[in-house]
């Protein structure tokens, strides 16, 4: 399940990053939200409407939204690589929250892993890329805390639930769209934006947020999200094949210390393991 989950999560950033070229991110995002709340009420023919349901749409509509604007200056893999600042507040609010406290390895493994995203976004840290850095990062404070919600609301049926906050994800989107109009509407229709359209809200949106929601239900929160550093990895590896470009010193150290920390991380499930056996 998770390797069906990183393949759709790499691509996302490439297809989403085309299409804010063509559209307003409130849009765009809008349009994904609906299209993937619809396909999935399709299957469940449920809706679930309670008050924290109500707070799950809003942590992943704001967290989509800032995901979102920050593409607009940043690179497909510098956005993903910031989206996965996650893990750490994942570990802290999951402990707040749901008292999941992280083991030794856990912890070790974060650390490390944390501290090679930063050395990868020093080179950030300037012009209008470092405007996408803040808004990215904001966007992973409130994927931590719609990850927390998922594994929060386990019990609920995954497909009925992802479709509810997909469609009021969509309903929130579009007051975002409506207030944000008079900074400037752009809205070019094109094969390109159809393309992003029709992985985001397919592949990349009611299949990548089920995969997620179902990784949570069985898995604790700290595991799941160790594993997801391996996901902005693999889109610097795409990118750099895609655009024909050789990542810089700074990143090549930072994406070899965040893999250290995966493996640490894994060796606590590897211990695990063998202790049940």
């Amino acid at each position: 399940m998770f390797t069906l989950y990183a393949i759709a999560s790499i691509f996302l950033y490439f297809f989403a990053k085309i299409g804010v070229s063509y559209t307003n991110p409130p849009t765009l995002m809008m349009i994904r939200y609906l299209i993937a709340g619809l396909i999935l009420f399709s299957i469940s023919r449920k809706f679930i409407l309670d008050k924290n349901v109500l707070i799950l749409s809003l942590f992943t509509t704001t967290s989509t939204l800032f995901w979102g604007y920050g593409l607009i200056y940043v690179s497909p893999a510098a956005s993903s690589v910031l989206s996965y600042t996650m893990p750490l507040f994942s570990i802290i609010l999951a402990t707040i929250i749901i008292k999941e406290i992280p083991n030794k390895y856990e912890i070790l493994g974060l650390i490390i892993g944390f501290s090679g995203l930063g050395i990868y976004g020093i080179p950030l840290l300037k012009g209008i890329t470092k405007i996408g850095m803040m808004l990215t990062i904001i966007n992973a404070i409130f994927w931590a805390l719609f990850s927390i919600y998922y594994r929060k609301l386990s019990k609920y049926d995954v497909i009925s639930l992802n479709a509810t906050q997909f469609i009021l994800g969509s309903f929130f989107m579009g007051i975002v769209d409506l207030i944000t109009i008079r900074g400037g509407f752009y809205f070019d229709p094109s094969f390109g934006l159809l393309e992003s359209i029709v992985y985001i809200s397919t592949v990349g949106g009611a299949f990548q947020f089920l995969s997620w929601n179902y990784l949570l239900k069985i898995e604790r929160v700290g595991k799941v999200t160790m594993l997801a550093y391996i996901i902005p990895v693999a889109t610097t590896i795409t990118q750099a094949a895609l655009y024909k470009t050789i990542p810089k010193s700074l990143e090549i150290l930072g994406l070899t210390i965040m893999i250290i920390g995966v493996i640490i991380s894994r060796s606590s499930i590897k211990r695990n393991t063998n202790f049940k056996k």
